[in-house]
Order: structure tokens, then sequence, then C-alpha cells
């Protein structure tokens, strides 16, 4: 390779393009973290060039990797792909086109010719496709319509086209975090040029400032008024040439030319971006439509029909797994991976994790991926599988599915659930199936208390095993069936009706979120042959029957009261009889679970809260339309034995909802 210092002005003076590969992420930099560190460094520079300073150093803005691509014909202008330092270079032109832009406005014209110099590239007549070849740099596509425009239409022009995101009546960008990066870039540094030329933002000392004494009369001559404001455009057009030249004089970056030999990719993934770190998703997407071009698959091609969908906002979103938070895109890689390996993966190394799967699949006997749009189509395949798990649709059984999930938090069971759903020999009714059993399994251990600790390792064995023998939903309850360690095993329904009755489940097992999760579950069964929707609304709240403060307005079964001493013995003893610590005991017992629980509004809620039972029962029957509150209000009284005949016909339901496979 070749590597040395050049300005700005080198970089951008020759005849010839920098065009950034499709596959590179597009315009990212931001406001704080790049436009006005990079704004204040040339305000410095332009101050320094106004007062005549001694200019001992440059401005180093970092490096500039290229590549050199051969040229179809002679009439071509010189290329090179940009490895690295994309974000710069497409900085750098923002800069000067709202510099040229507010020189047009100003009425500068020779200062607009000699900007435009180091966006266009001369002689178009010469050109094989001048309507590309004449501009220095060519973003991706992303970005490529928006760069354009702002590089060529003008400001009127680009006002007119984009006045959504123009003040109204005002020559002014919003400066929203919702306006396309490259449009929110011009519009800052053209409000800071405009602001730095027509004040005395730059003076610092340049300029000699005259003040009329008070009360003084002017007796300016219309041709001194004249020469004044002469006087005063030329300090204006000083201080614009201030300013884009400190850029093009005062700014260098290290070019780095590589040769025939040198591994572009390798180069790319040891560079760091200014100040915004590389997500391992763009170093994956990279390495991708990088071995594409090496095997000349057409990538512009490939990313368009297959990676395009990854651009969608919806894979950026932050999300939170763990003790992790990345973007939504490269849980699903890590997902992905792990899903076709049968193995863990580490999402702090995903990016080694992925170039490891893909020599993985090369070194299988059947060859792996035969292509590397093969290998894009498998990827596209599996997002889609994995948008549908996330936007939880309910009429697609994936999405459901993802939506029933949700409470749990169980996403080890993701790579799994890939897997199965992808399996072309399944019929969609079975894979349904499958997942009911999941879920099942993931509930019934949750209700009976059992860990979720090495989830992750327990469905990838699951998914090793189907690998092995199949997948099938029998296969799948036969693995099941088969676990008997305690991190692993399928509760049977007599333990699970045992907790269900007997355990408390309210703030002790599952949270609040979690119970009633489960009794609206319940709520939507009893509902689906006699009323006219499942709908619920989504302001329930879990309430306690008996309630949790029960001392005043809920006497014990032989109607007095626990004395203090009582209520203190009460809390360490174990045994239920039928003394009043006794029975006590069974209350605390019995109050937190199901068989006690219901669910109401959250007005409601605070206004039945712990009063007795007649002046709930009858807030329940005048307020409520809900099933599960319509046959509470059937009992006249209500004890503990009303609590566990209650949950045992809740049971009844809970055992069809989540049944043990057959």
């Amino acid at each position: 390779m070749k590597a040395g210092p050049v300005t700005v002005r080198q970089l951008l003076e020759n005849r010839q393009r920098f065009c950034v590969p499709i596959y590179q992420r597009h315009y990212v930099w931001a406001r704080d973290k790049q436009w006005e560190p990079f704004w204040n460094d040339v305000r410095t520079k332009a101050i320094e060039r106004l007062n005549n300073r001694d200019r001992r150093f440059s401005h180093f803005m970092g490096a500039v990797v290229l590549e050199a691509r051969g040229a179809v014909s002679s009439r071509q202008v010189t290329s090179f792909q940009v490895v690295d330092g994309q974000q710069r270079l497409t900085t750098f032109q923002l800069y000067l086109a709202a510099a040229r832009d507010y020189a047009q406005q100003a009425g500068f014209e020779d200062t607009v010719g000699l900007i435009e110099g180091y966006l266009f590239n001369e002689k178009e007549h010469l050109m094989e496709d001048p309507d590309v070849e004449k501009y220095k740099v060519w973003p991706t596509k992303y970005d490529r319509e928006l760069f354009q425009d702002i590089v060529t239409a003008g400001r009127p022009t680009l006002r007119k086209k984009y006045r959504e995101h123009f003040y109204k009546g005002r020559d002014k960008i919003y400066e929203y975090s919702t306006i396309p990066k490259l449009l929110g870039a011009y519009g800052y540094f053209f409000d800071r040029i405009k602001h730095a030329v027509e004040s005395d933002d730059l003076e610092d000392d340049f300029a000699e400032t005259i003040e009329a004494d008070e009360g003084e009369v002017d007796e300016t001559t219309p041709a001194e008024a004249a020469e004044e404001s002469s006087q005063d455009r030329a300090a204006m057009e000083l201080r614009l040439d201030a300013l884009w030249e400190a850029l093009i004089e005062e700014f260098k970056v290290v070019e780095i030319t590589l040769e025939e030999g040198d591994d572009a990719q390798v180069i790319f993934e040891t560079l760091n971006e200014r100040g915004e770190p590389l997500l391992a998703a763009d170093l994956v997407r990279n390495n991708i439509f990088h071995r594409a071009d090496a095997r000349q698959e057409k990538a512009e091609k490939l990313f368009d029909k297959y990676w395009k969908d990854f651009e969608d906002p919806f894979w950026s979103v932050m999300e939170k797994q763990g003790r992790y938070k990345k973007a939504r895109i490269e849980f699903f890689l890590t997902n992905f991976i792990a899903g076709k390996v049968a193995g863990e993966v580490t999402l702090s190394k995903l990016f080694s994790e992925y170039k490891a799967f893909i020599k993985i699949q090369a070194n299988k006997p059947s060859g792996g991926y035969p292509t590397v749009e093969a290998e894009l189509q498998d990827l596209r395949s599996y997002g889609g599988l994995y948008r549908r798990l996330l936007e939880r649709k309910p009429d697609d059984p994936l999405g459901h599915f993802g939506k029933l999930l949700l409470p749990w938090d169980v996403t080890t069971v993701y790579p799994l659930v890939l897997r199965l759903w992808s399996e072309e020999a399944m019929e969609e009714d079975e894979k349904k199936q499958c997942l009911s059993i999941l879920l099942t399994f993931i509930v019934r251990r949750a209700i009976c208390g059992l860990t979720t600790k090495n989830y992750n390792k327990f469905f990838l064995s699951v998914l090793r095993y189907l690998e092995t023998n199949g997948f099938s939903r029998e296969n799948l309850v036969k693995f099941l069936a088969a676990q008997t360690s305690e991190s692993a095993r399928l509760p049977t329904d007599a333990e699970f009706k045992n907790s269900w009755i007997s355990a408390p489940m309210y703030g002790r097992r599952l949270t609040a979120f979690r119970v009633r999760t489960v009794l609206e579950a319940i709520e939507r069964e009893k509902r689906q042959k006699f009323h006219e929707t499942d709908q619920l609304a989504e302001d329930l709240s879990v309430e306690h029957i008996l309630p949790s403060q029960w001392e005043e307005h809920w006497p014990l079964p032989s109607g007095e009261q626990p004395t203090t001493d009582e209520k203190w013995q009460a809390m360490f003893a174990t045994e239920e009889n039928d003394t009043r610590i006794g029975q006590m005991v069974r209350r605390k017992r019995l109050l937190n679970t199901f068989g006690n629980l219901t669910v109401l509004t959250k007005p409601l809620n605070a206004s039945v809260s712990n009063g007795p039972y007649k002046d709930k029962r009858a807030a329940l029957n005048d307020h409520s339309l809900l099933v599960l509150n319509r046959e509470i209000i059937k009992s006249e009284e209500w004890d503990e034995d009303c609590i566990e005949a209650r949950g045992e016909k809740l049971f009844e339901v809970a055992q069809g909802l989540w049944p043990y496979p057959a």
C-alpha cells in the first residue's frame, strides 16, 4: 500500500472520483459528536488565517483508505473505491456545498466557481457517463439522491423539494433528529457559515470597530456610505474565503491507496471511524459484499435484492437482552448463527463468530453456501422469520407465538424456533403444534418454580437432537419427555396442578405481569364459546379477592380477629390446622395463589382494594363484565375453601391451554 498525508485540496482537486461501495453503511455522523467539533476546528483555522497567524500545524482528520478501480474505457474518470473514510469525505462535500450555496445567495460568484472545483470533476464532454462521473464523491445508494440534490440543486430548489424539512416562511432547515442526516449536516453548516460571515463571530481582533459618540450627528455622504458598503462586502468575502479555504488548506488526511495483494477487508476491519464506531453488523455486511465483489457476483444487485430490507429502521432499534443493549440486527445475527450451528454464540464477538460460521459452512461435506447469493438468501429468509417473531401480529402464527412468549422473556428459544419454522419438510400445522409445546414447557416450568438457568444450552440441545433425528412434533415430545434434570424436565400434570392450586404465585414465583398474562389467557379461553370478542382492556391489573391487608375486614373462619402476638407467631409457623395460628398459615399460603387472583381495570382495583367482600362483590357486579369476575360474584362469601375450589376450576382451563403433550 501507499500512504501519506495530503491536504483536502490535494485530495479533491484532481479529476477523480471516490465511490462508496453499495454495502457500506449510509451517512451517520451527527451534530453533537461530529458536526459541531468539525465546525469548531474549521472556525479556529479560519480565525488564524484572517489574523495572519503562524499556522504551524495542520488539523488531522484521520485516514482515507482507497482501492483503485479499473476503468472500462479511457474516457472514464479515474475512480477509487472508498474502503474507509466515507463519513469524512461526505462531510467535506456537504460543508463545501453549504459554503458554495451561501456564496451564491450573497452574490459572490467568483467564490461559487472556485468551490465547485472541489465538488465536481471538469470536462464533462470528455466523460463516458457525465451524470455520474462529474461527482467527486459518489455515496451509497441509500444516500445518493439526496446527496446529488444537495450538491447540484442549489438552495432555492433544495428548499422547494424538501419543504417539509424547512421552517415555514424561513430559509432554515429544522435541527431535529428526524431530519435526514445529510440534509441536517448541510443545514447546520450553512447556518454556521452565514452567521460567521455576517457577524463578528470571526473577528477576534481582525477588524477595527468604530463606535460613534452618543448623540453625534451622522454626516456620512452617499458616496461614503457606498464606500462603507463596499468595504463591508469585501470583509464578508474575506471571511467566507477563510472559512472554506481553511478546510481545503489546513485540514489533512492520511491517504492510503491499496495496491494489488492488499486485503481491503482486513484493513477496513482494523480501522475505526472518527467518534462513531462500527457495529458488528456493519462489519458482517461489509465482509459479505467484499466476498461478493471478489467472486464477481455483482454486489450492488445482491445488495438491492437481499440486504436492502436490513437497512429498514426496524433493524436499528436498540433492544436490551440480559446485560446487552444492542441494535436489533445484532441480536438477529446472533440467533441466526446459533440456529444454524446449533451451538452457543458470543454476542460481544459477533463479527468473529460470523466469520467462523462461514468457515464452518465452507468445510462441510456439502460445501456450505455455494455462492454469496445463497448465503444472502438464507439471511433474508431467516430475517423475515425473526421480524415476524418481533412484530407479533396476531393473525400470523409465528407472530402470535412471539406475542405469547413476550411476558416470559425467554429469547434463548429463538434459534430453535427459527430452525423449526424454516423446515420445509414440516407442515405449518405441525410447526404450530411444536411452538405450542415449547410455550407449554416455558409456562409450566415458570408456574412450578423451576429455573430458567441454562435455557440457552438446553434449547440448543433440543435443536441438535432434532437435527440428528429429524424435525417433527413426535421427536420434540420424545426429547422433552426424556428429560429428568431440574433444569430441563417438563412438569407433569400432577406437579403442575399442585403448584397451581397451592403455591404462592403473585410476587413470588411470577411477576404481576406474568400473573396477569395467565389470567387473561384463561379469560379469553372462557370467552370463546359465548362472547362476541376476546379483546381485553389494556389497563387491567391483578387484584387479590381476599386482600393482602385482610385483618380489618376479613375475620378468620372462626369469626375472630387475630391478636398482635398471633400475627407474629404465624409469620414463622408452617403447620396448617384448626387453631387460629394454623388458619392464618393456610390463609397466608392461599393468598397469592391463582384461586384468589383476578384482573380488574386500575380504577376499579383501587376502589375495591382492601374493603370487605360484600363491597368488593357489589363493585364487581356493577362494573366488571369479565367472565372471571362474573363467576366470583356467584359466591355469597369468600374464604379459603372458595379459593381452593376456584383454583381447581381455573386449573381445568389452564391444563387445556398448556397441556402435557401426548
